[in-house]
């Protein structure tokens, strides 16, 4: 007879290791090399050392000075941790059906964990190319109506949103289309078609995707585009110009397609700022993908292809491999050296137990148990000066279109 403690123990020592494999390795290349570098926290705030400044490394004369360097300086950091959350729910009558079949069990908790790893896949891939805030909706140029204070976000976004709701609106390079901080607030909203009204008109801006966050949620894990922003992990940029990564915006006033000679002029760009080239990953959007694809097909260039961390797949560009993701801002591609990221953490993934130890909890109320999959977490970069983003291209258009 399978009991709620027969699925506990199942949950337990049978499902949990395959679940923390299948969310921290086969999500996202990047991330999985970032899972190489996890570090374990001490308490409720990761603290890390951004390490900069040039080392007393040069030449000399047998009786001269040594060589006197401008120093190695650091910026020490103290991160909170990011609750990260993902919930599994069975019913009463559901178990009861499986109780008696041990293959009809196996097969229904098969089915919740791989439900359950899908959403964690999901939600950790958005976070991945995110700046820490809760992303709302996306949508395109022609979703702003006349007069740039109605969005029509469609019913995929509509129940993100709520009266009085504070939200950013962004394009890919992060740049705000609100006022001068990033700041409006949801006035209405119109389920039926779909749309939000803002309290304050939308500036023009060079794009034509748009990123809403709610304004003022941070209980995101902190992804790459925070260390693009003009302030990350309470580092201002603009006091500390050292640490700061290469960001590089196409400065025209229309909107061009990201393609091999554009992405081999950021690259060119980053190369001579980091003095190097530390990247050893390209993200980007399928989008981009395919425009610097057909760029390298026009010219009869060799594609090479590349197996990535976690048994992924993109293609060589520039000497580097390069993978695209949905998840990613269209228009944008991101030189980063997975090195200088690490996921931070109490401890990896585990089921948040009870008093009692048990890990299946009834819902009040309800014939239901739910489980709880938890983990204090955040990604942080040591190194932002060694990354690279190229933006402000079009998110909608490639040659091949």
């Amino acid at each position: 007879m399978i009991t709620t403690a027969t699925a506990e123990n199942a949950l337990k020592n049978i499902y949990l290791d395959t679940v923390i494999n299948d969310i921290n390795k086969k999500t996202n290349p990047f991330l999985t090399m970032i899972e190489e570098n996890t570090r374990i926290a001490s308490g409720k705030n990761a603290t890390v050392n951004i390490r900069y400044g040039e080392a007393s490394v040069g030449t000399g004369t047998e009786t001269g000075d040594l060589p006197v360097g401008d120093g190695e300086k650091n910026i020490e950091l103290s991160v909170p941790l990011k609750n990260l959350y993902g919930t599994f729910q069975i019913s009463d009558k559901a178990l009861k059906a499986a109780s008696l079949d041990p293959n009809a069990f196996a097969s229904l908790l098969g089915g919740e964990m791989q439900n359950l790893v899908a959403a964690a896949q999901n939600n950790l891939t958005t976070m991945l190319y995110g700046n820490g805030m809760k992303l709302l909706a996306v949508v395109d140029a022609d979703a702003i109506q006349a007069g740039r204070q109605t969005i029509v976000v469609g019913s995929k976004y509509i129940n993100n949103f709520a009266v009085d709701m504070h939200v950013s609106v962004q394009n890919g390079a992060g740049e705000g289309i609100t006022d001068s901080l990033n700041d409006n607030v949801v006035s209405s909203i119109n389920v039926s078609e779909g749309s939000i009204t803002l309290s304050d008109e939308l500036d023009e801006n060079k794009a034509d995707r748009y990123y809403i966050y709610h304004y003022e949620d941070e209980t995101c894990m902190n992804g790459v585009d925070t260390i693009f922003n003009n302030s990350f992990y309470g580092v201002n940029a603009h006091v500390n110009p050292e640490v700061a990564p290469y960001n590089y915006r196409d400065g025209g006033t229309e909107l061009k397609v990201l393609d091999e000679d554009a992405a081999l002029e950021f690259l060119d760009g980053y190369e001579e700022y980091c003095q190097s080239m530390p990247a050893d990953i390209l993200l980007t959007h399928p989008r981009v993908k395919k425009a610097i694809f057909e760029s390298l097909k026009s010219t009869r260039s060799n594609i090479a292809t590349a197996e990535l961390a976690g048994g992924f797949h993109g293609f060589t560009f520039n000497g580097i491999p390069m993978y695209s993701d949905v998840k990613c801002k269209a228009g944008n591609l991101y030189a980063l050296n997975s090195k200088s990221f690490a996921m931070h953490q109490l401890c990896d993934w585990t089921w948040l137990s009870n008093e009692d130890g048990s890990i299946l909890k009834q819902l009040p109320g309800k014939a239901t148990y739910m489980a709880t999959l938890v983990k204090y977490a955040d990604l942080i970069c040591d190194k932002p000066f060694l990354q690279g983003r190229c933006s402000n291209f079009s998110a909608l258009k490639s040659k091949a279109e």
